[in-house]
């Protein structure tokens, strides 16, 4: 049922080709964040639940072999025009489930799921999802998992005065309480799963990855007007600064509206 939610959400009420261009600075700091876990050789990197491909692009521009899959056909259609207009080459392109993926055993350096653990309610298909990941990485390959924050549509409400709409309290009032979100017959965000930052660590390491670390997106500038911000040179920079600086202090990391789960496979097989 989630699955089919989801699916008609992407299909017919939400556009999500560009939608990283419209929130410049989870762009920004996402690119940022996985830069720092990329090699200077080629790399094969598994974007999981990628839609319509913009970290795929911008990784296969730098060389890399990308292998893109997303559960939504209309993404995977956007994603081969955008190819063509680009120019770029993926390395493939697949129509599928997170939970089950069409990769070999051992065959990614690194996989990204920007969007697919914040899509499964259901705590075990997280877990198939993670440990899908999981089989498909080399030893010693990284994981790259970004989650929405279980205050994120907190500090959204009010931001956006959402607040003022009695049925975002209802909705709201069970998001904090229980992580599931279900927005029923309204128009906001689909059917989804927020996350504290305990249970994506906690989930990443029940899958059997190691050396997990926590970094904050937007961190408390989730809070902010951050595109006013980021339209000013210097403010801008400054605000990338101190959002490095606070990005993995444990008591703000649920301000952020997204956080990362940066972990590793094993590099020894057993």
């Amino acid at each position: 049922m989630m699955q089919s939610t989801v699916e008609a959400f992407y299909r017919a009420a939400y556009e999500e080709d560009g939608r990283m261009e419209r929130n410049p600075l989870e762009f920004i700091r996402c690119k940022e964040i996985i830069s720092r876990y990329l090699r200077g050789g080629p790399m094969e990197i598994a974007d999981i639940g990628g839609a319509t491909g913009a970290f795929s692009y911008w990784l296969a521009a730098q060389g890399h072999r990308v292998h893109l899959l997303d559960l939504t056909p209309l993404h995977i259609e956007q994603a081969r025009r955008k190819g063509k207009k680009l120019g770029i080459a993926l390395a493939s392109y697949h129509c599928a489930d997170a939970r089950g993926l069409p990769f070999a055993d051992g065959s990614m350096d690194m996989a990204l799921l920007m969007g697919p653990l914040y899509h499964l309610q259901g705590r075990d298909d997280r877990l198939r999802c993670l440990s899908e990941a999981m089989r498909v990485l080399k030893p010693g390959g990284v994981l790259l998992c970004e989650a929405i924050s279980r205050y994120a549509p907190l500090v959204d409400g009010f931001k956006y005065a959402d607040v003022d709409d009695p049925k975002f309290i209802g909705i709201l009032d069970r998001d904090l309480a229980t992580g599931m979100h279900d927005p029923g017959a309204t128009s906001y965000f689909t059917t989804a799963f927020f996350h504290t930052p305990a249970e994506l660590e906690a989930e990443a390491a029940e899958s059997g990855f190691e050396h997990i670390e926590l970094i904050a997106v937007e961190g408390f500038a989730n809070a902010l007007d951050s595109h006013g911000i980021l339209k000013n040179k210097r403010q801008r920079e400054l605000l990338l600064e101190y959002i490095r600086r606070t990005e993995r202090i444990p008591e703000l990391m649920g301000i952020s509206g997204h956080f990362f789960a940066v972990a590793k496979k094993s590099k020894e097989v057993s």
